[in-house]
């Protein structure tokens, strides 16, 4: 196989990527005790950017096509409390996408009360922000339904929302 492609050799010296670390450095993953434990920081001069990120709620959607149906689906996660939520974008037809997925995860999030919602959807965040700004510009917008419910919500809240990407 690799004569064909002696390029490929080289791959076959790199380490395995596959150490897997859970809740600190005391915790490795079957497979990996014959390299010790690892490290809690790789660099002693690094530091933390958010110092209660624990605290935090993390937010993804997914998308993907099943048997010729396309499924969406998101959740909720919290590492201080390790609560994970489902949730149901609801979407039909040209609403099941994985924007509605996204948004879905971040209406979960504040329904469930955390300030901080990190996710790693930028557009999802223009989409809040441009709703909570210009309501008139999504009337007709196809995922309207979600943001106008996340504004409802971020405007009734007693505390500030705060999203991170």
């Amino acid at each position: 196989m690799h004569a064909d492609m002696p390029e490929l050799k080289k791959c076959e010296r790199l380490p395995s990527d596959k150490q897997q670390i859970s809740r600190g450095a005391r915790t490795i993953h079957k497979g990996n005790q014959d390299r010790g434990s690892a490290p809690r920081q790789s660099n002693a001069n690094l530091t933390l950017k958010v110092a209660n990120w624990r605290t935090w709620a993390y937010t993804d959607g997914s998308c993907h096509a099943q048997n010729g149906k396309q499924e969406t689906g998101a959740g909720v996660y919290c590492p201080l409390t390790d609560s994970k939520q489902f949730v149901e974008p609801y979407g039909a037809g040209i609403t099941n996408t994985i924007c509605r997925a996204e948004l879905a995860a971040t209406a979960a999030a504040i329904t469930h009360s955390y300030a901080n919602v990190a996710s790693d959807s930028l557009t999802s965040f223009h989409q809040v922000h441009k709703q909570l700004l210009y309501p008139e510009k999504h009337l007709r917008h196809i995922q309207g339904d979600v943001l106008k419910m996340i504004s409802t919500l971020i405007s009734n809240s007693h505390t500030n929302i705060c999203f991170y990407k």
